[in-house]
């Protein structure tokens, strides 16, 4: 097994503490309007902290000191932080889609993706581009237990179908970020797959 970056473990960690978000909205707040306006507010404050970092001297040093080892190069070049992404994609998918298929679409994002990564870096077999097909099988493994698991209305076909297809979409040398892709993706295939069936 490789040895994965720290920077990359950390990131991972967080994202998978991001977890929170779907599940907090199926166990905690239900309400899908109050979550779209939390999740609208902390979106508006990730957007002002993106501005202040590159406008003022003072954050930008904080959040070197804090933040720094965790950025990739996109990131350091001035593009906006996986954290930033994670929330828009949020956002979008809450607002979107009903609760049963926007917290298995975010999951995907939150659980599966982060498999993807650390499996991908840790165990590299089968390279697709920059990525890798051992990757992209444990995040759908990852994806299905957590949507099943926490899933009480859609078929399981459907969950299967949903997490295979955000997780191909997560590989795919698509030029948007994946933390709007991979749960906007689960969210449109439960959709139409619930529709057909």
């Amino acid at each position: 097994m490789k040895s994965i970056p720290t920077n990359e473990v950390t990131r991972k960690i967080l994202h998978l503490f991001s977890s929170i978000i779907p599940l907090g909205y199926l166990w905690f707040i239900h309400d899908k309007e109050i979550m779209v306006i939390l999740l609208g507010c902390l979106c508006l404050f990730a957007i002002l902290l993106e501005i202040s970092r590159k406008k003022w001297d003072t954050v930008e040093s904080l959040f070197e000191k804090y933040f720094n080892f965790m950025l990739r190069q996109s990131e350091f070049d001035g593009g906006l932080t996986g954290a930033t992404w994670l929330l828009f994609g949020s956002t979008i998918t809450v607002f979107v889609f009903p609760i049963q298929i926007a917290v298995p679409s975010l999951l995907f994002l939150t659980v599966g993706d982060v498999f993807a990564a650390i499996i991908g870096k840790g165990i590299p077999v089968g390279k697709i581009g920059d990525k890798y097909l051992s990757g992209t099988i444990a995040g759908i493994v990852a994806s299905c237990g957590i949507a099943l698991w926490v899933n009480r209305l859609l078929p399981g076909e459907i969950i299967i179908l949903s997490s295979a297809a955000s997780m191909l979409v997560e590989v795919a040398p698509i030029p948007i970020n994946d933390n709007l892709t991979i749960p906007l993706t689960g969210g449109l295939v439960m959709s139409y797959g619930l529709m057909i069936l």
